[in-house]
């Protein structure tokens, strides 16, 4: 005997429900109990058990999902993702997985009036897997550094490859010279911007101290999630000092078109200085307490 599908399909749903409401049963009689109303108990004030109703609006939904690049609406099939889900998962990690292990070009410094420095990592493995290597100069750029940079100015931007090279090359060329002038209009002389390859945020306590500057500011490429490895991120750091704390430093992160565009990050980041400069600290010293927590504080 042949069955067609939809015979087939009601046959396995009334198989599945019998099977689970025999396994459920003994545990969930007390707590259906506890949670149906006792019509013997109830008075007028009872109310109706809710029904809760499944949102199956197609027009509201693609309007949802397209206001976000998170993961949304994604359907499934049993209890896992659909097959077109899976496949874009996988097409986004590899694109993190692509960021982390991109190379940044060896003109890219150049192109852009950077001077050009290293860290102590010898290489990208190294520079992942041991992070300290990336914080600290090698010899050879401590020494052009000394000779090269600019000494005590207001700002130096360093531009750093960080955990994506691609986002560095795709955001930076924007946002330097945008980040530059919107310094310049908020009264701030600057440095000559440095290129540090195989560099990690704390790379910009070391160029601070050596360049004896009231502060840095480091671009560097973030940690890619999925499908985002073209995003950078913006550090500031005030009254430079080795092992600075991050809890003096500011950020600014996202910054991509399809995030915080650089043109706006840049103009931000200056009032940002600004505030920071006007406060003689970033980070927590940005925080200030209001007039009655202050009040509340004093009695």
């Amino acid at each position: 005997m042949s069955l067609d599908r939809a015979t087939l399909e009601a046959l396995v749903r009334e198989v599945v429900k019998s099977s689970l409401g025999a396994s459920s049963s003994s545990s969930s009689s007390s707590a259906a109990a506890a949670a149906e109303p006792d019509p013997a108990r109830c008075d007028d004030h009872c109310a109706p058990p809710v029904r809760r109703e499944r949102i199956a609006d197609p027009v509201e939904v693609q309007r949802v999902v397209e206001a976000s690049p998170s993961r949304l609406a994604q359907g499934r099939v049993g209890t896992r993702y659909t097959t077109k889900a899976y496949v874009q998962l996988r097409a986004e990690h590899a694109i993190a997985l692509d960021a982390v292990h991109s190379r940044i070009a060896d003109d890219f410094a150049t192109k852009l009036g950077l001077i050009p420095l290293s860290t102590k990592a010898k290489d990208h493995a190294e520079y992942l897997l041991h992070p300290d290597q990336g914080r600290r100069l090698d010899d050879a750029s401590r020494e052009r550094l000394q000779k090269q940079g600019t000494m005590g100015a207001d700002v130096v931007v360093i531009v750093g490859d960080g955990l994506s090279a691609v986002a560095v090359e795709k955001q930076a060329p924007t946002l330097l010279p945008a980040l530059q002038s919107a310094l310049k209009s908020q009264g701030f002389s600057l440095g000559t911007p440095v290129f540090v390859r195989h560099a990690r945020i704390g790379v910009q306590d070391e160029i601070g101290v050596i360049l004896r500057a009231k502060s840095t500011i480091i671009l560097v490429g973030e940690r890619p999630g999925l499908g985002t490895g073209d995003s950078l991120s913006i550090y500031t750091a005030f009254n430079p000092r080795l092992g600075q704390d991050n809890a003096e430093k500011n950020c600014i992160s996202n910054v991509r078109d399809l995030g915080f565009p650089p043109a706006e990050a840049a103009v931000e980041c200056a009032k940002l200085m600004r505030r920071t400069f006007d406060a003689g600290g970033g980070g927590v010293h940005l925080v200030r307490p209001t007039r009655d927590i202050s009040r509340r504080v004093a009695m």
